[in-house]
């Protein structure tokens, strides 16, 4: 009997304290054609962990189009209070990042002379670390909306793999 009220009490406990989000970068979809999904626990009501999921749709000749293929994204969110406003966050994060790009190769003659270029098609894997500021609203009933923006520099210096890695979102989804 004290196993099933310590399991219902525990079971509202649960519920009262919202602590999973699951969320979908709206963003991404729309600008890019690629799909973020993203999956948050929440410490308490100052911090939380996180991990976004990165796949880009698009074909490459597209203009807006991210360099990346696949991005996997932890992360560590601290809340704070900013000028009376609630739910802003600073956000540490390390993205596993792999996508291809063209880079030139040189072609030489027999003396070591170069006579032409020509461009070769690499796949790169890299890790960025990088900083983000963003804002979460949260309704009664538990639907999200996350604005964030950042940005995080490649360590590996992986050939073909951008200096730069970019972190946008508008995410939309629901805490429960």
């Amino acid at each position: 009997m004290k196993k099933r009220i310590f399991l219902v009490v525990f079971l509202i406990s649960l519920s009262v304290h919202s602590q999973h989000e699951v969320k979908f970068d709206v963003f991404d979809l729309i600008a890019f054609k690629a799909l973020e999904l993203t999956y948050q626990y929440n410490l308490n009501e100052e911090a939380s962990v996180g991990v976004s999921i990165f796949n880009n749709l698009s074909n490459k000749n597209n203009i807006f189009n991210h360099r990346e293929d696949f991005t996997i994204t932890p992360y560590y969110r601290q809340y704070f209070l900013l000028g009376g406003v609630s739910n802003m966050y600073i956000e540490g994060f390390f993205a596993i990042n792999s996508g291809k790009d063209f880079i030139s190769v040189e072609i030489t003659n027999d003396l070591g002379l170069s006579i032409d270029s020509v461009s070769k098609e690499v796949e790169y894997t890299d890790g960025a670390f990088g900083l983000a500021f963003g804002k979460s609203f949260i309704s009664p009933r538990g639907f999200v909306l996350d604005l964030y923006a950042g940005i995080g520099r490649n360590l590996f210096d992986s050939n073909g793999s951008p200096s730069i890695v970019p972190r946008l979102g508008i995410n939309t989804g629901f805490r429960f």
